[in-house]
């Protein structure tokens, strides 16, 4: 198997580079390509980090590939990761970011892969899309690409990290567990309550944490819930009281925190490259583990999820073909409207971008 990571010069690309090696996910005889720009750093600085990554790895190494055209990407799992990102921001004045502010950079660049994919590409690469706007990009390499082979990692990592702050609030390990947020990854969240499973925990018991640490709140309170936890950290932060914030964020309902936490990183100096990485890998592990399984994830709708027909985070099912098909879930009705609004925002986002 072959692994191509656009953006690899990047710091998320070079944590998913490193995560790759570190899982063993790719023999001695595997490749990994590292994807750059021969107009930028990057045509200089990937052949020195892959001398670095030799030195650290030796013989867990495996071959590595430096190309710097998009019509030289050639690999089994394409890794989509270049492109701006959110930086970060000490700027105690700054306003929130948004990973909306990306979508026009980010779309030429975007293309240029896409188009490139499309024409020079064997047709059985799956596309793992961590640049944001997530949605966004899965869209435009679902344009132009086989829809079922292109995976966003948006909704996986917010599930993840929706699994954290869960399990954190209730005092049990992240791998006891279960739940999914979909939808968007940003505003348009989804945190999927209903999803809840804890090992070790009967319904009811699952159902009694669950209330506790909701707070008697409903779905449809969760867009409320966000905003003013957002207004509360922001002012916090303009006061440059970071310690302060960082308390206030571990008083918020765990599915406030999903939204919250990432970008208190970022207002805190630092970056979400690890955690990202790490859910960028763990999902291609997922994708190339040699069975069906149920994640969710961003990918373009045909109407596959409730009648949907836009780029969103959604239960699918994965395997080493892509996605076969979207899961069918169980929602309540204050989720289901949460995620019909979600995705009907999402596509008038993207409508947008591309007119312009």
């Amino acid at each position: 198997m072959d692994i191509a990571i656009i953006g690899a010069n990047g710091s998320i690309g070079r944590q998913i580079a490193i995560r790759i090696i570190m899982e063993r996910l790719l023999g001695a005889t595997d490749r990994l390509q590292l994807v750059g720009r021969r107009d930028g750093r990057s045509a200089a600085a990937l052949y020195g980090f892959c001398q670095d990554l030799k030195d650290a790895f030796s013989e867990n190494c495996p071959l590595l590939d430096v190309a710097l055209e998009p019509e030289d990407v050639v690999a089994d799992i394409v890794i989509m990761a270049a492109g701006a990102t959110i930086h970060s921001d000490q700027d105690t004045k700054a306003a929130m970011p948004s990973r909306d502010d990306l979508a026009i950079v980010n779309r030429a660049l975007a293309i240029r892969y896409a188009d490139a994919l499309c024409r020079y590409g064997h047709g059985h690469e799956i596309v793992v899309v961590v640049t944001n706007p997530v949605e966004f990009l899965v869209d435009i390499f679902s344009a132009r690409y086989d829809r079922k082979r292109v995976i966003g990692i948006g909704a996986y990592q917010d599930s993840l990290r929706f699994r954290r702050e869960v399990a954190r609030s209730i005092n049990v390990s992240r791998q006891a567990v279960r739940a999914m947020a979909i939808g968007e990854h940003g505003d348009g969240l989804v945190p999927l309550w209903s999803s809840v499973i804890v090992q070790g925990f009967s319904d009811s018991e699952t159902r009694r944490a669950i209330h506790a640490v909701r707070g008697g709140r409903v779905s449809t309170d969760y867009p409320g819930s966000v905003g003013a936890a957002r207004a509360q950290v922001i002012q916090i932060v303009r006061e440059g009281r970071i310690r302060e914030a960082f308390a206030l964020f571990d008083t918020l309902a765990p599915d406030v925190r999903v939204v919250i936490g990432p970008f208190l990183t970022l207002f805190s100096g630092a970056k979400t490259d690890v955690a990202t990485a790490n859910a960028t890998v763990d999902l291609v592990c997922t994708i190339v583990g040699g069975r069906d399984s149920v994640v969710a994830a961003q990918v373009q709708l045909r109407g596959e999820f409730e009648g949907v027909h836009t780029s969103i985070g959604v239960p699918i099912i994965v395997n080493t073909k892509g996605w076969e098909s979207a899961y069918p879930l169980s929602m309540t009705d204050g989720e289901r409207q949460l995620f019909l609004a979600a995705a009907v925002r999402v596509q008038e986002k993207i409508q947008t971008w591309t007119r312009i």
